[in-house]
């Protein structure tokens, strides 16, 4: 992986600081055409009102995500228009009725900005779009930035760079949207969580074969009832007893497989009271009844079973 230094020598967040502004573009000669192309990156500042974009005026099939980094840019969207300041992005599909342009009264308009075409790539904006709406605000969410960035300085430093790697960092943008859409922080693995969810989790984990209550999660949190649940939901995706059910039959899983222990005993570890409300639990997040999982282990042979929200 390359890492990028300012001129003093300090690491760099944004890795296309290290680079000067351009643009490229991308034509592609295979008939085999990638679920995702990158059809142009950029990054540019505008100071004119010149720079107009009119997505019905651009022919089709493709899709435009524009970061700004600076100053303010403005998107209509029918009838409606939006105001694109600092650390806020746009999707837009071409053609659309949409037109995002730099307005008269401001000094300039810095972004980052990529074009893509290909299936998944209008799928999965099209999907983006839909939970979130056009206009994107990442003041508290920078990874996507991080992501652009990259992609923008490893194109620079080799405009050859090959399409699959080009690819799977599309792939990587949209998968950080999509944590955005489903309401997550950037929490990407338990030591980046606050010490309360944490603390949380630790008793889940501690306790899962009893009955752990909403009221003794939030004391472990230090939380209150209602504060707890909020930001429990938000910073995993899963709401507190979810989780615990998560734990649970992660435990049961690894029990199916590496011991020779009946289903109700496993449900029981587990902390499932009931056999017939473990097994409906278990085929709920695994798609599989407890023994099902178990006969199938020749053919899944995983060693810890890993659910995500």
């Amino acid at each position: 992986m390359i890492t990028y230094y300012r001129k003093d020598d300090t690491i760099l967040l944004n890795y296309h600081e290290a680079c000067e502004r351009s643009s490229f573009g991308f034509k592609y000669l295979s008939s085999a055409e990638l679920p995702i192309r990158l059809i142009n990156i950029g990054w540019d500042r505008v100071n004119s009102t010149d720079y107009r974009w009119n997505g019905r005026e651009r022919g089709g099939g493709f899709v435009v995500f524009q970061y700004t980094l600076s100053g303010r840019g403005m998107l209509r969207d029918g009838d409606t228009l939006y105001s694109l300041p600092k650390d806020t992005g746009f999707i837009t599909m071409i053609p659309s009725d949409q037109e995002y342009y730099f307005p008269v009264e401001e000094e300039e308009w810095e972004f980052l900005y990529i074009v893509v075409n290909g299936a998944d790539a209008l799928n999965h904006f099209t999907d983006i779009a839909k939970k979130m709406g056009t206009v994107l605000s990442f003041r508290e969410y920078r990874e996507p930035l991080a992501i652009l960035s990259r992609l923008y300085a490893d194109v620079y430093r080799d405009p050859q760079l090959d399409k699959y790697k080009i690819s799977s960092r599309l792939y990587e943008l949209l998968m950080s949207l999509h944590r955005l859409a489903e309401g997550r922080d950037i929490v990407r693995a338990p030591q980046d969580m606050p010490d309360s969810i944490r603390a949380a989790i630790k008793l889940m984990k501690s306790k899962y074969a009893s009955d752990v209550s909403i009221d003794d999660l939030a004391e472990a949190a230090g939380l209150s009832k209602f504060h707890f649940c909020r930001q429990f939901t938000k910073k995993t995706g899963l709401k507190p007893n979810q989780y615990l059910r998560k734990i649970r039959i992660e435990q049961a899983a690894w029990l199916l497989r590496h011991t020779d222990k009946t289903v109700e005993m496993i449900g029981k570890e587990a902390g499932f009271e009931y056999t017939n409300y473990f097994i409906k639990v278990f085929r709920s997040f695994v798609g599989a009844t407890p023994n099902e999982y178990r006969l199938g282990k020749t053919g899944d042979p995983v060693y810890f079973l890993r659910i995500e929200p």
